[in-house]
């Protein structure tokens, strides 16, 4: 590894590392003035210079260089603008269907509803009224009421 790529990676406890021997390793600590890793390798602490390390991983086991890391922060923070921009149409969504006022609409259809009731109400109490007056009216002309009787006996 060249002093450019060991000062590019982000170092971290618990990291692994490998040698140019093929000897893993997990760091310890970091000097950036020797530009060195103090690493646990073989079961003895020991500061490795960056020319002897082959490569760096994290403790989870990714890329630890920087350049990397960065792109996969953006691939992750692109993902998450792309769900705020859904969650936040969904929102809009909801607030559309929250300021329509079901309620009022309900309310409405109710009063057109008890006021046609009423005014057929009213209709029919006419036509009752009217059939009352008929009926009045051929009494007092001596016309037989049986018909009516017979009329109302067949409903």
């Amino acid at each position: 590894m060249t002093e450019k790529e060991f000062l590019r990676q982000i170092w971290r406890p618990h990291d692994t590392i490998t040698t140019t021997d093929n000897v893993p390793g997990k760091v310890l600590g970091v000097s950036f003035t020797t530009k060195s890793v103090r690493a646990l390798i073989s079961g003895a602490p020991e500061w490795v210079r960056c020319d002897l390390i082959e490569s760096h991983s994290t403790a989870r086991g990714g890329d630890a260089d920087e350049v990397a890391l960065i792109d996969e922060l953006q691939k992750k923070l692109s993902f998450a603008n792309e769900r705020i921009e859904l969650l936040q149409e969904h929102a809009r969504e909801m607030e559309e269907k929250l300021s329509r006022n079901y309620a009022g609409d309900l309310l409405k259809n109710v009063n057109i509803i008890l006021a046609t009731a009423a005014e057929k109400k009213k209709r029919i109490e006419k036509l009752e009224g009217c059939m009352q007056q008929i009926a009045a009216t051929l009494e007092k002309m001596g016309v037989c009421v049986k018909q009516e009787e017979t009329i109302e006996k067949e409903d």
